[in-house]
């Protein structure tokens, strides 16, 4: 279990640690519902994760993203100016903290695969938003096309690296890491304002450490399975 926690967590950080690319004029909250249908869980650890959602707080160069889940809560903070991304993850107990600059930004843009976006006409409603659908595929992969609703009601762009180039805000899209699925629904916008607290970074309290070490300390402490 405490392996899936991770797998989940690194997850959601591989996709979102590219949020404060551009500025945006929107200010507020987009809060999403996670769903592990189909994810190949077991139905008792489906049912652990049930209730299971992120919020992303969006204010001009500042991301935030908390993910709440039972036993796991992490939170993703982002800053264009700084070009700094904090992950802050508590893991059953443990907290980490992960820290990424520039270079180590570019470096995940250098080797992140090149995607086809397909737009369609399909549309629908999502949290009260008008959403036009999008096919995603990489072009070094022969895996299933990712569908993705998103809306140009929200002006922000680029704000998922597998989406890079999608025309509008994604709404619901799916993550899929070591054949396990989750699925990703809006279902509130708020504007409102965002208390510059939200982006600042704790100063004690975490083990400072890299992705690379977290999961080798996790393996370690499974045994390697």
């Amino acid at each position: 279990m405490k392996k899936t926690i991770l797998a989940i967590s690194l997850s959601i950080l591989c996709l979102i640690k590219f949020n404060a690319q551009n500025k945006t004029n929107f200010e507020g909250t987009v809060t999403y519902s996670i769903s592990f249908e189909g994810s190949g869980l077991p139905p008792e650890a489906l049912a652990m994760f049930k209730g299971s959602e992120t919020v992303t707080y969006i204010k001009s160069d500042k991301f935030r993203v908390d993910m709440n889940m039972p036993m796991q809560s992490s939170s993703f903070i982002m800053d264009n100016k700084t070009k700094n991304i904090i992950s802050l993850m508590d893991i059953m107990g443990k907290k980490y903290l992960i820290k990424m600059n520039e270079s180590d930004i570019k470096k995940e843009q250098d080797t992140a695969p090149e995607i086809i976006i397909k737009y369609t006409e399909e549309t629908k409603m999502i949290a009260g938003y008008k959403c036009k659908k999008a096919e995603i595929t990489s072009k070094d992969s022969k895996s299933a096309a990712i569908n993705v609703f998103y809306t140009e009601e929200i002006p922000t762009n680029d704000v998922k690296p597998i989406y890079k180039g999608l025309k509008g805000f994604p709404m619901e899209y799916s993550i899929n890491q070591g054949g396990m699925e989750m699925q990703l629904t809006a279902k509130n916008i708020s504007k409102e304002k965002v208390s510059d607290s939200k982006f600042e970074i704790p100063k004690e309290g975490y083990i400072v450490t890299t992705i690379e070490e977290l999961q080798n300390a996790m393996m370690k402490e499974m045994g390697g399975q």
